[in-house]
């Protein structure tokens, strides 16, 4: 999935499940959500939660910095690195099944 597709649907999910589904929250892809506090401790569990499920993204511990979760485009670039991550390794994995099968 494309960057631009990911933060649409992290942006949906932040607006219903995060902030209640209120529409006229000012919300756009660079809104702070940290500073904001948006995101807090249980929000992330949330989101994370989501951003697994969704977009099969192997989001580990190490991934969770302030930095990746700074705004709604940071998130989506960590999902889009994730994916295309997984996306490469399943290439790899089938080349090699493929050599040796």
């Amino acid at each position: 999935m494309d960057q631009a597709a990911a933060a649409t649907e992290i942006e949906g999910y932040i607006r219903t499940e995060l902030l209640d589904g209120d529409p006229s929250a000012e919300l756009t892809a660079e809104s702070p959500l940290l500073e904001w506090g948006v995101l807090n401790s249980m929000n992330i569990t949330r989101l994370v939660a989501f951003l697994r499920e969704r977009f099969d993204a192997d989001v580990t511990p190490g991934h969770l910095v302030p930095a990746n979760f700074r705004d709604i485009g940071s998130v989506a670039r960590l999902v889009a690195g994730l994916t295309s991550e997984r996306a490469v390794d399943r290439a790899s994995g089938t080349a090699a099944d493929c050599a040796s099968g």
